[in-house]
């Protein structure tokens, strides 16, 4: 049945009716339980029943926020807390925290220690921070527990400060309920991406994308498709998809990292003299100019849906479909100034609408601009 845009209205209007109350970060809620894995994995969150696609499963006020831990980084700067009976004396004394509120944030993980955990560790190693609060870091307790998979099952937004977890697809009771600690998950191949998590992160990924008993190699090439799919995308609709600093900034890591002893096997390119390999990289420039500028003549529409028709398709496959707000705007944006499309505007209305409901939530004032963008055409 085709979709429309009365019907995406009318799921956002039933997903506020029934938008649930926050939940307490202190207590296991009704979708998953915090549960210690082992000394090296330290505790996980385990789903406690089959969850649905798209499911809010976890709402959380920060333990920390903005200016908060920021003076606690300057402090740690200048030598003001220099021990971590200094760190309890700020969280009690300066942000009014509870002794056990004060416990259970020592049981986060700390990137720089394991014996003496530091508070500038722990935020270093936790904290979150999106745009809409001009990338000020927030630290939640219960959701520094969600672990990090390339192909995670759980996505994350923000409404305000609060941070709501949901459901990517179908999980099963008993499974081990991740998020994506970086956007390296959606371009680059299992070496890379291992690389760059040990080198900017502290940490060796062993998700079962990046287990190096597997054959990685179709994985591999899926997203170094996505990552071309996106950066003509950004040529042509200029999308937000690719962000070209950041690639640089993998790969200088990565490069970084492939000449210390971490463990991992980076791919090496075969000998050749240094002027052979200019040459190749010489022509490879050319085309990809060519192909630019032929890319460019084809006019806005089926063919950059076609090209995020396919992203999603791959993102989806290798479960990296982890924040695909921006593609469902991007494609319905698209489709708008098309005219017509396959599939049309009101179809990617309709899952940007339901994304973003239960993202960002039912009142979050982005949704709401958006219920009032698509009415306007009833």
């Amino acid at each position: 049945m085709m979709l429309t845009i009365n019907s995406a209205i009318d799921c956002h209007d039933r997903l506020l009716q029934t938008e649930s109350v926050a939940f307490d970060a202190s207590t296991t809620n009704e979708y998953f339980s915090v549960t210690w894995f082992s000394d090296w994995e330290g505790y996980g969150c385990v789903a406690l029943k089959d969850i649905d696609k798209h499911t809010l499963i976890h709402v959380e006020k920060p333990f920390l926020k903005g200016r908060q831990i920021d003076q606690a980084i300057d402090l740690h700067n200048s030598g003001d807390l220099e021990s971590h009976l200094d760190d309890k004396e700020y969280l009690k004394n300066t942000c009014g925290k509870s002794k056990k509120d004060i416990d259970n944030l020592w049981q986060l993980h700390d990137q720089y220690s394991s014996s003496s955990k530091r508070l500038w560790g722990i935020i270093s190693s936790n904290s979150f921070s999106n745009q809409d609060k001009d990338y000020a870091k927030r630290l939640y307790l219960t959701t520094s527990r969600f672990n990090h998979s390339c192909s995670p099952n759980c996505g994350y937004d923000f409404d305000d400060w609060n941070i709501r977890i949901y459901s990517l697809r179908k999980i099963k009771a008993g499974e081990t309920l991740c998020i994506s600690y970086s956007d390296v998950i959606y371009f680059f191949p299992r070496d890379v991406r291992r690389s760059y998590l040990i080198g900017a992160m502290r940490f060796e990924c062993a998700c079962t994308r990046c287990d190096v008993a597997t054959d990685s190699a179709v994985s591999d090439e899926n997203r170094k498709r996505l990552k071309k799919i996106a950066a003509e995308l950004k040529h042509r609709v200029n999308s937000t998809l690719y962000n070209a600093e950041f690639c640089m900034q993998v790969g200088e890591v990565a490069k970084r990292m492939s000449s210390k002893d971490v463990h991992i096997e980076l791919k090496i390119l075969p000998s050749t003299s240094s002027t052979k390999q200019q040459q190749r990289q010489l022509e490879l420039l050319r085309e990809k100019v060519r192909l630019r500028k032929l890319s460019k003549t084809i006019p806005t529409g089926q063919h950059d849906i076609d090209l995020i028709v396919e992203y999603i398709n791959i993102a989806e496959r290798e479960k990296v479909d982890f924040d695909m707000l921006p593609v469902y705007r991007l494609a319905y944006d698209v489709a708008l100034e098309a005219g017509t499309s396959v599939p049309p505007k009101e179809y990617w209305a309709q899952r940007y609408l339901e994304l973003i409901t239960c993202a960002k939530g039912p009142d979050h004032p982005e949704t709401l601009r958006f219920v009032k963008e698509i009415s306007v055409g009833l």
